[in-house]
């Protein structure tokens, strides 16, 4: 499945900074990033008011996709904040790793960002996932630190321990909002079954994607 590694820190700690710099260094070595931003308050504003589908969303659409050549944007209602997992998999098809601002407490490995003008000690522990922090300060921590300009050996440390062992799944499963890993045998059951239906029984990995939906149904 798709890696997905959390950056964490107190307000002002650096972030987006260290999010943006992380983000270009492993786009320039050909990866496919996506990312995820936890937006703690409020609605999302997703269109300037007064436009068409803010106008949309006024009438009381639940749902309104923008959609381009070169994008494609969905704002939809949700019941409940949706997992981590069911954002990944909903939104974040195609690429190979997912770095999320915020979802400290996640269950996604995390990197947290400190700094030492802040003066406050670490949000995460072992317990958290916690597999590196970036810090402009000694810190004695069980996982490798980096600075707050070590980018390329950030991104060298992701690719070695996420990235190299990573293989895309033909077949992903969500269930409750929480991905589900399945074996190889049992990715490949599936797979040829549900292409078996439609018409492509050979070319398991070849051919475009499929996607099946089955709503859940209360007792």
């Amino acid at each position: 499945m798709t890696p997905v590694i959390s950056v964490v820190g107190r307000s002002n700690s650096g972030k987006t900074t260290l999010l943006e710099k992380l983000i270009r260094e492993l786009t320039a070595r050909g990866r496919r990033v996506g990312t995820v931003k936890h937006h703690y308050h409020g609605p999302v504003e997703v269109d300037v008011p007064g436009k068409d589908s803010w106008r949309h969303r006024r009438a009381g659409a639940v749902a309104v996709a923008l959609c381009s050549r070169e994008a494609f944007f969905v704002v939809r209602d949700e019941p409940e904040e949706l997992h981590l997992e069911a954002i990944v998999h909903r939104a974040l098809a195609g690429v190979e790793l997912v770095l999320t601002e915020g979802f400290k407490s996640g269950g996604m490995p995390k990197i947290e960002v400190n700094r030492a003008a802040q003066g406050v000690p670490l949000l995460c522990g072992a317990d958290d996932q916690l597999v590196a922090v970036v810090a402009d300060h000694a810190l004695e921590v069980p996982v490798p630190r980096f600075g707050l300009e070590e980018v390329a050996g950030l991104a060298d440390f992701i690719e070695r321990e996420f990235l190299q062992t990573s293989v895309p799944a033909p077949v992903e499963v969500l269930v409750g909002g929480r991905r589900l890993a399945l074996d190889a045998d049992a990715q490949e059951i599936l797979a040829r079954v549900v292409r078996s239906l439609v018409g492509d029984p050979t070319n398991l990995r070849g051919g475009p994607p499929i996607e099946i939906r089955v709503e859940g149904r209360g007792a």
